[in-house]
């Protein structure tokens, strides 16, 4: 393992300093007159907190542009999935992120997002994040904690690109965003995706209606508001885009909602590989064994349901990838499973859940030079937002793409 550790350290040091992107660093001079996008998430940040919430800062944005009802998840409404969906336009069983940990039964090996060895593999990744499409046409990009950017996906990392560390604390994160866009025009980044998990971790903890929930909103408010107040100060500042999203929202989980799979069937040669709302079963047997498992979970079980990979319901866009599993079990809003051993012991949040939950539903903001101001647009998925971006940004969005070039910016200028 440490040998493994010594050789990505060596291969990011190559990536940083020769592929520091496409760009090395320098804006191409056709894309130094561009605007500025600061794509912001806010984990864990379900739409009606927005609504519940007295978040100034947020109120800010909200009045000098445009808010969603809420921005719909993809499929499983989970961080790193949708996180990569956001970036890449692309639905989690098409960008490979098919959840938080997943097993793949082709390279016979297991991702999670707290492995930073696969986290910084581009091997696991499909498709082009938008700071690649960035700096593969010329323009400088940053990434300060983004889920995925640590990895030299498409051979090429942003130019500026930090790897994540949740002790780093919020005023950090920004005033190293701002010192980013100070730096001369040639150097500054156009675009910079930024990442905050406070909302997110006391949701999990408390769950969503928690005071401690509403704390933490008030927390990266105050962050917000010293970007925004940083931003203000610059000479860019009339030129500059903020978007802010959040991946997915947050429910109610207890433990009296918990379903333990080894009730239900004999797990042996069963390989869980994500649980929660959703679980992802690899079976050995083959179909014949995956149907004996998906009929005896529904025969037992009265808050979720189980699949095989190819029964999906279509709404979800999952069933084009093995990683998925065998069998999928989707669970009811609130409910969860998992194996007995890891059953929780005290009230909380989760998500994962179908997409049109409506606790599901994150949010999504955006102001700037062409953003009709103090309006609203009806929800959408969030595989329109790597178009968007692209449109803001003046480049050419990566083919192939689930998202629809044009959706969301027409439905922006006829918001009401």
């Amino acid at each position: 393992m440490r040998r493994t550790r010594i050789l990505w350290a060596i291969t990011v040091l190559f990536c940083a300093r020769n592929l520091a992107a496409q760009t090395k660093g320098v804006n191409a001079p056709a894309q130094q007159s561009k605007p500025y996008v600061i794509l912001i998430s806010f984990d864990g940040f379900r739409a009606e907190y927005l609504r519940r919430l007295d978040l100034p800062n947020f109120e800010r944005v909200r009045r000098a542009g445009i808010h969603s009802v809420g921005m719909i998840p993809s499929f499983p409404s989970k961080t790193f999935p949708n996180h990569f969906t956001i970036v890449t336009g692309l639905y989690p069983e098409h960008h490979g992120l098919v959840a938080n940990s997943f097993w793949d039964p082709q390279r016979n090996a297991g991702y999670t997002m707290s492995d930073s060895v696969a986290v910084r593999d581009a091997s696991w990744y499909r498709g082009e994040p938008i700071w690649t499409t960035a700096e593969k046409q010329g323009m400088v990009a940053g990434a300060y904690f983004w889920p995925g950017s640590e990895a030299p996906i498409g051979g090429a990392l942003p130019s500026f690109v930090k790897a994540y560390d949740g002790r780093v604390p919020n005023t950090a994160r920004v005033d190293s965003v701002l010192a980013w866009l100070s730096l001369p025009e040639a150097n500054r980044p156009h675009l910079v995706a930024m990442y905050f998990s406070d909302v997110d971790g006391a949701g999990h903890r408390n769950g969503p209606l928690a005071p401690q929930v509403d704390s933490a909103a008030r927390n990266v408010d105050a962050a917000l508001g010293r970007l925004l107040d940083g931003v203000a100060a610059l000479p860019i500042r009339d030129r500059v885009y903020f978007v802010l999203v959040a991946d997915h929202g947050m429910s109610e989980t207890a433990p009296r909602w918990y379903a333990a799979l080894d009730t239900l069937i004999d797990t042996t040669g069963v390989r869980i590989a994500d649980a929660g709302p959703n679980a992802n079963l690899h079976v050995q047997g083959g179909v014949t064994r995956a149907r004996v498992l998906r009929d005896s979970i529904n025969r037992r079980m009265r808050h979720g349901r189980a699949y095989l990979r190819g029964e999906l319901p279509v709404w979800l866009h999952y069933s084009a990838d093995p990683r998925i599993g065998d069998v999928v079990v989707v669970m009811d809003d609130h409910f969860t499973i998992g194996t007995a051993a890891r059953a929780p012991r005290e009230n909380g949040g989760s998500h994962g859940w179908d997409p049109g939950v409506p606790a599901m539903h994150a949010i999504f903001l955006v102001s700037g030079p062409s953003v009709p101001a103090g309006r609203i647009i009806p929800s959408f998925e969030n595989i329109e937002v790597y178009p968007y971006l692209a449109e803001l940004l003046g480049l050419t969005p990566a083919t192939g793409i689930d998202g629809h070039r044009g959706r969301l910016g027409a439905l922006i200028r006829s918001a009401r």
